[in-house]
């Protein structure tokens, strides 16, 4: 018996067939596949979050403009888009390409969308539209937020109220 197991184990191939071989690479691939999908959508849901917290920052600096001047930073050629250049600083001058050395600033920089951008894009997408009683910012999410029950798409900030669904076609003025 022991001669017969040393014969087989000489005779015995050293190394992987070749359907093994292509079974292991199958594996790999698709273990490769779900991993880049997975990665995506983390990479989504992280710039999903840091829009949401950028908004909440430029809300909290837009009330305490709104507490010293009693009205919001007025636009004058309808939605302006926030971080863009005439609009990089939020100070007691209002929002402005720069800060200036004197007076107050509330914000500096305004964050702007243009550094993590919109699957792989570089629009500067918060929109921001005020007429001094009131104000709207617009932006885009890229997946549903069940924490703060929002969907995928176009969603608006506005004073005093939690960041919601666009209603209609935008988010207008109230």
């Amino acid at each position: 018996m022991r001669q017969w197991y040393n014969a087989a184990m000489q005779q015995a191939p050293k190394g992987l067939t070749l359907i093994e071989s292509l079974i292991i690479g199958g594996v790999f691939a698709v273990l490769l596949f779900a991993t880049g999908i997975a990665v995506s959508a983390a990479r989504e849901r992280v710039r999903d979050y840091k829009r949401i917290s950028d908004i909440t920052r430029i809300q909290a600096a837009l009330e305490l403009y709104f507490n010293e001047h009693n009205e919001y930073p007025k636009t004058s050629d309808g939605r302006i888009a926030l971080g863009a250049e005439g609009s990089r600083c939020l100070s007691t001058a209002g929002l402005q390409p720069s800060c200036a050395a004197t007076g107050r600033v509330y914000l500096n920089p305004v964050p702007s969308q243009t550094d993590i951008g919109l699957k792989g894009s570089d629009l500067p997408v918060y929109a921001y539209e005020s007429d001094g009683e009131d104000y709207a910012i617009a932006f885009i999410i890229e997946r549903a937020v069940p924490q703060v029950t929002l969907s995928e798409g176009l969603v608006c900030a506005y004073p005093g109220e939690p960041i919601q669904a666009a209603r209609g076609n935008g988010c207008p003025l109230r």
